[in-house]
């Protein structure tokens, strides 16, 4: 047995729905704009597949609109937004490497290490 939502549930997932996408699909405030309690909106997340679907939907439009501001952020040339794509889509490349260096409190400039040590901390053997 299929059970049916009443008409005003139907109309409350739709604003909800609708809230969704205003807010790029975060939760709590497309709950307050539509006036669902958030564990309405889980349970509805749970029990039904459509509005499941819809809300996945909104959020993968969310992201797109995330990813095509980093982009224009990257074609203005913000060393920020395209160190985060290196880091998050270059790691096949080795951008997600931490090549960091700890120093120690004997060294106080890079000036003090032997030309194999700063080679060593260049290659990332250290």
């Amino acid at each position: 047995m299929v059970k049916r939502d009443r008409p005003s549930t139907k109309l409350k997932k739709k604003m909800l729905l609708k809230a969704l996408g205003k807010s790029l699909a975060v939760i709590s405030p497309a709950c307050q704009m539509a006036n669902v309690n958030r564990q309405t909106f889980y349970n509805w997340l749970r029990s039904d597949t459509q509005f499941k679907n819809d809300y996945e939907e909104i959020k993968e439009i969310s992201l797109d609109f995330a990813e095509t501001s980093l982009f224009q952020q990257i074609g203005e040339h913000n060393t920020t937004a395209t160190i985060f794509y290196l880091k998050t889509k270059g790691k096949h490349r080795g951008y997600g490497q931490d090549n960091s260096y700890s120093v120690s409190r004997n060294v106080k400039t890079l000036d003090h290490l032997t030309d194999e040590e700063l080679m060593s901390i260049i290659n990332g053997n250290n």
